[in-house]
């Protein structure tokens, strides 16, 4: 199965750094956005926007996390490496969404919504692709089994 595992260019060392300097580059950026909406406000996001900003800093550390748990199975050539990415990527979507929606609340509540839609859909996708290759392979098998019993019962009344 591992033999069959193609190598997705999207979680090569390069883009890799790509999308860490890109996200960083949002945060950054969305950051400064949120200290100027509440300059001028005596409460700050944390306080009015307590599960928001609780999310920001769930997803946060599952990206943070999924990082530096990439790193570990890339030295050891391990098919986890692609799970990783993939969450490393929707826990940086989502911090990053998280940060949108307080500074406009209606376009980041519709984009988390879309977010997690393609979530679900490409869990679903990967998995049925899994499925698959799972029930081809124990289909060849079978079918292996059975032809090579049916040489050897016609090698043994020979």
């Amino acid at each position: 199965m591992a033999a069959n595992h193609r190598p997705d260019l999207g979680f090569e060392r390069d883009s890799i750094v790509v999308h860490h300097g890109v996200f960083a580059l949002l945060v950054d950026t969305l950051n400064k956005q949120i200290q100027v909406k509440y300059q001028s406000m005596p409460i700050s996001p944390y306080d009015t926007h307590k599960r928001v900003m609780s999310a920001f800093l769930a997803a946060l550390f599952i990206y943070a996390t999924a990082s530096v748990a990439e790193a570990i199975p890339r030295r050891q050539e391990s098919v986890y490496q692609r799970l990783f990415g993939s969450i490393r990527l929707f826990a940086s979507a989502l911090a990053t969404v998280s940060l949108l929606v307080l500074l406009t609340p209606p376009w980041g509540y519709s984009i988390i919504s879309i977010l997690w839609i393609c979530l679900l859909v490409s869990l679903a996708y990967e998995s049925c692709q899994q499925l698959y290759q799972l029930l081809s392979q124990a289909y060849t098998d079978m079918l292996e089994k059975l032809f090579d019993g049916e040489r050897s019962r016609e090698e043994d009344s020979s």
